[in-house]
């Protein structure tokens, strides 16, 4: 058993276990110069590689919400010629990268123009199997519709997204 201690009285009778003391500091604590240029060197390179990955997500990812916004518009586009009663033309110009939704009647009445040379949307490439395509009132379509968005990533890789719409208005996402 351990003998009970009284801290009251004079402090030079405690014993040097109870006393408390401050960590005495060694001269020279703390980090090296080699170790901090290391520590660095090793960050920079994981940040390196890192970085590279996320841009090719970003475009992948640019891919992906174009293919989203087509698929919507092409569903508005069925809605938008039941709802008015009158056919609308969807427009593709694959040279100028752009996507319009018109009435057929009336080709500068535009209801949706999408532009995918420039802006947060932006792609490499779009193809298309048909240029000009009409919507009836019906929910009918004249044909389908197969619409390939894509990239070219740093490294040369395609990446891409096929639209594909049926005669009936059904839009899928490949």
């Amino acid at each position: 058993m351990r003998p009970i201690v009284s801290l009251h009285g004079d402090p030079a009778e405690f014993p040097v276990a109870v006393l408390r003391t401050s960590p005495v500091r060694r001269p020279g604590a703390g980090f090296t110069m080699i170790e901090v240029v290391l520590v660095l060197a090793m960050v920079s390179a994981i940040a390196a590689i890192s970085i590279r990955s996320v841009g090719d997500t970003i475009h992948r990812d640019r891919v992906g919400k174009a293919a989203a916004i087509v698929s919507t518009d092409l569903e508005q586009t069925f809605a938008l010629a039941g709802r008015q009663r009158t056919p609308m033309r969807l427009l593709f110009d694959t040279a100028k990268m752009t996507f319009a939704v018109t009435d057929r009647a009336d080709t500068t009445l535009k209801y949706r123009t999408r532009q995918f040379l420039v802006g947060d949307l932006a792609l490499d490439f779009i193809s298309v199997n048909h240029t000009t395509l009409d919507v009836f009132p019906s929910g009918l379509s004249a044909d389908t519709l197969s619409i390939v968005l894509g990239i070219y990533s740093k490294n040369n890789q395609r990446y891409s997204r096929t639209v594909r719409m049926t005669r009936g208005g059904l839009v899928r996402v490949q």
